[in-house]
Parts: structure tokens; sequence; C-alpha cells
């Protein structure tokens, strides 16, 4: 909930204008004597610099008390444990795709599916959830969570030289963030309690992941480093099995990836001599397999994503998750490929990918390619600005709802 805390207005005005140059041009006018040295200390003999001369401080007229100690020396970027001499091509989730999700179609070599299987969405696993469940579960984060920090100064692109008030509340991302764990725990539960869930996942929560892959045709000097830290992972003993069987991926494979020329798709990935080579994940020691990741964004005030920007980046985040379980658990990928999971909500719309990792060859000449399912920008609710509070869940989607439980819950 969005509080403002209490300030004086200032009022300021033509005459106070008036009166400020008139102080100001008094004070500049006022003439102060230069500093003398006392006939005293110059008897004395002590000599008097000039802090105002230039190289004063890197002379030897200031002493420096710093010792030949290994805390005061200035570190360089080669010293750095995971620095590499070669660069690589990075993916933080940080910048946007300029042609969206045809761009990260190309950086995956991945055929694009709009929209889940209908045997996904038709499974019944007994813990939908009913509109006040997800109601109360949105409105914890929207209304009734207690944080109080200072939210960013709104920003009103048409009225753009107004100076609006700075107000105290929830950030967006702790927002989403708890609306999304709520909605998983609820739907884990419901789906433990009826018995068509037997598979205990673990989650955590705020855990960084890594995947490193060195393939043509982009990557074969540069390798392409995917980085990230969602808000939940979650894994289980089991992996998911793929979505789409031997014939569909031949079916699948005779599909035509998104052409982007003139742009080329590693146009807005960024660059860093830090990386992992090996995969990084929560739990990395036991015998889990990744299922789903859930995060949030939140839109720039001045430059927002567009919904295909977001896509992109599901598909990106997916897609890393992917290549990171196939780096923890090497196999034969055309005959048991890797299926994972990801969810992104952004101003109360949910992008649902479901990624399945075929190949990690991404050069043309290899025909095989990775299939992608998703819904991208459907909406769980009509949300409000950072800066006005929510205090009824308006246009409440339970369509997205049932997508979102069987998208979590499929195995």
């Amino acid at each position: 909930m969005v509080f403002r805390k209490y300030k004086a207005v200032k009022q300021w005005g033509k005459m106070d204008t008036r009166i400020f140059k008139e102080i100001l041009n008094s004070r500049n006018n006022r003439k102060m004597p230069s500093f003398q040295i006392p006939d005293a200390v110059k008897a004395s003999g002590v000599q008097v610099h000039d802090p105002n001369t230039p190289g004063f401080f890197s002379s030897d007229a200031v002493k420096n008390d710093r010792v030949a100690h290994p805390a005061f020396r200035a570190t360089g970027i080669e010293e750095h444990p995971l620095y590499h001499s070669i660069r690589c091509y990075l993916f933080d989730g940080s910048e946007p795709m300029s042609d969206g999700v045809s761009q990260a179609a190309c950086l995956s070599k991945a055929v694009v599916h709009h929209g889940l299987p209908q045997t996904v969405l038709h499974a019944q696993h007994g813990s939908d959830l009913n509109e006040q469940n997800v109601a109360d579960a949105i409105l914890h984060a929207e209304r009734y969570d207690p944080t109080l920090e200072k939210l960013p100064r709104r920003f009103d692109p048409i009225l753009f030289w107004v100076k609006h008030p700075r107000v105290h509340g929830t950030p967006v991302i702790r927002r989403n963030n708890i609306i999304l764990e709520n909605l998983t725990r609820h739907l884990t539960l419901a789906g433990l309690h009826s018995g068509r869930v037997t598979d205990y996942l673990r989650i955590d929560r705020d855990e960084p992941i890594s995947a490193f892959l060195q393939a043509s045709p982009h990557f074969n000097i540069s390798p392409f480093v995917m980085r990230f830290q969602p808000h939940l992972t979650l894994q289980g003993e089991t992996a998911i099995a793929p979505w789409a069987n031997k014939e569909e991926v031949e079916r699948f494979n005779a599909e035509a990836i998104p052409d982007i020329y003139p742009l080329s798709p590693i146009i807005d990935l960024g660059s860093d001599h830090i990386y992992n080579e090996d995969a990084v994940v929560s739990r990395s020691t036991s015998k889990l397999s990744l299922h789903t990741l859930l995060w949030s964004r939140e839109q720039d005030q001045k430059y927002p994503w567009t919904k295909e920007q977001n896509a992109a980046n599901a598909i990106l985040h997916t897609f890393g998750a992917a290549v990171t379980e196939a780096m923890r658990n090497p196999r034969d990928l055309q005959k048991n490929p890797v299926l994972v999971k990801g969810v992104q909500l952004v101003d109360g719309k949910m992008d649902l990918v479901a990624f399945q990792l075929n190949t990690l060859d991404l050069s043309a000449e290899n025909g095989v390619k990775n299939i992608v399912w998703m819904e991208k920008g459907i909406r769980l609710y009509k949300n409000k600005p950072f800066y006005e509070n929510l205090e009824e869940v308006e246009d409440l989607n339970m369509e997205t709802v049932h997508k979102f439980s069987a998208l979590l819950l499929n195995r």
C-alpha cells in the first residue's frame, strides 16, 4: 500500500524570487579580506602552504599515511578468479531484444508455437484455485504488505516538467514476487492434498543461474553466457517428460526459424570477461532436475518494454535454464530432451513459456531444432500504477490462472 509522508509544502512566488536575488547580490558584493599570515607565525619559521595551489594534495606537503598493504592496492579485473581473456556474449535480462520473439528464436534456434498444448491444458490436477483465493493472493501484495520503502519518483510523459512528490510503499518487484509465491504455494499444496501431485518440489528463492554455451554460428570464439536470478526456482527428483515425441519433433524441424536480417541476433547482447564455464544452479550436488522458474520485471517509466520484448525475455530465461539443466545432467538430447518451464509477471500480465531443448548445436547444418510453447502477455488482473493504491482486484482473469496451474503442475 502506498503512503505519502507528511512534508510541509513551501510556497515560492515572484516576491520570494526578487528578495532572494537581492540577498544573493548583496552577499556576492560583500568584500572579504584576504588571508594574511600572522607575524608570529612568520617569526617562528613555520612553512605555510596554500591548499588552493594546483597539485597541492599530490605534493610532499600532504603526508601519505597509507601503508604498503594489499587492502590499499587497486586490484585489476584480471585478478578476478573467474576472469577469462576471451570475452563472452552475455544475456542477463537487462536489455530488451530489438526484434522480440523472432530474435529470441534465432538465438535459441527454436520454433515458436503460440499457445500451450491441449493435452497440458486439459489435464485435471484437482488443484484449480477459486476466485477468492486468487484475489487474496494479489491483495496480499498490492494492499496488505507492510513494506515502506521510498519508491521511484513518478514520471508523467505528458506533463514531464512536473516534479511529483515521492511516495513510500512496496516496490513493484516485491509485489509481483509475492503474487507469484502465493499462487505457487496455493497450487502446490492443493495438488498435494488432492493426491494428484506426488512429486515434492524443492523451492529456492533468489538463487543465481548461469549457463555456458559455445556453438556455431555466432558463438564459436566468444561463448554465450546466460545468467540471471529468478525469484523462485522449482526442482524435482524426476525430470519433466518432453511434450513433443520423436514424430512431433521431426514435424517441428521442417518449420523455418524466423529471419531477422538485416539485424544480427547478437546485437542486443552484452559482453563481459568474468563468467563461469560450469553450470551454476541451486542444489547443484543433489540429484534434482529443473522444473520451473518464476520471476518478475518492473517496467521503466520512460522506456517501457513492448509485449514482444517481454516475451523474448521470458524465452531466453527459460532457454538458459534448459541449457543449465543439460550441463548439470548430461544426456543424449535427441533421445531424452530437456523440458523447462518459465513464468514471468509484468504489470499484471503473465508470460508462460515451456522450452524443450532438443539440441545444443545452433548451426544451420544440424536440422534438429528446439521447441517453444508460449502464452505471451495474458492478463491476470488489472493493475494500477505503483503510486496508487489497489483497494480491490478488478478484471481478474481465471482463464490465466487455469493456464498457469496447468503449466506449473505438469510433470
